[in-house]
């Protein structure tokens, strides 16, 4: 990642520019030392800025934190969309979204996402404030598995797609805690090639017939 360059303008943008700086620094700490080292001071030291004008911006942890969420969800969703609209529509787009989703989850912001969503299972404050965004999180999932569905020309009558989608979601996220912890011995390739087939079986048998489109 280049430097950050700071802007001149209204105070909005050096706002925004801070914040910027603050999410990406905690976003490498997340994946540096983990949830529980992740403090507003370690974030302040290692994004460069007075712990003052992190707490302007995040009056505690638990804001920061679930600021990172929103930021981490962005730029995975981003990844993802950029990932698809480089492969051909149809078939190897609908398969290719495994490949295409799984180095969505290797990049920073996704690891930093993960750590997150663990640490919700023993802070307390965290888990309290973060089921909006979950439950946003979930809905969103199957609002694009469904859509991207249709785009890819199949039936899903019983949302049989928006499951499979949480499948092989759940699969990756699965796979990407694997792999930070012991590394290739996760065999990431054989799983994904086994979800990749998963894919590949669904379109064929759910894909819409000429004659019938």
């Amino acid at each position: 990642m280049g430097e950050l360059r700071r802007p001149r303008g209204p105070n909005a943008e050096r706002r925004q520019f801070t914040r910027d700086k603050i999410l990406a620094a905690a976003v490498r700490c997340l994946n540096d030392v983990g949830y529980a080292q992740t403090s507003t001071v370690r974030v302040a030291a290692e994004a460069q800025v007075a712990r003052g004008s992190l707490l302007h911006q995040f009056p505690t942890r638990t804001d920061l934190i679930l600021a990172v969420a929103e930021h981490a969800l962005d730029a995975q969703r981003a990844e993802i969309r950029t990932g698809l609209a480089a492969l051909p529509p149809g078939r190897e787009r609908f398969v290719g979204s495994v490949d295409v989703t799984w180095r969505a989850f290797q990049k920073p912001e996704s690891r930093a996402l993960i750590e997150i969503f663990i640490a919700t299972r023993y802070d307390a404050d965290l888990a309290a404030r973060i089921p909006h965004f979950a439950v946003e999180f979930e809905a969103a999932k199957g609002r694009g598995a469904h859509r991207f569905a249709e785009e890819s020309g199949l039936r899903d009558e019983h949302g049989e797609a928006v499951a499979l989608r949480r499948l092989i979601l759940v699969a990756l996220r699965g796979l990407a805690v694997d792999t930070m912890l012991s590394g290739n011995e996760a065999n990431p390739e054989g799983v994904i090639a086994l979800l990749r087939k998963l894919r590949e079986e669904f379109f064929d048998t759910h894909v819409v017939a000429e004659a019938d489109a």
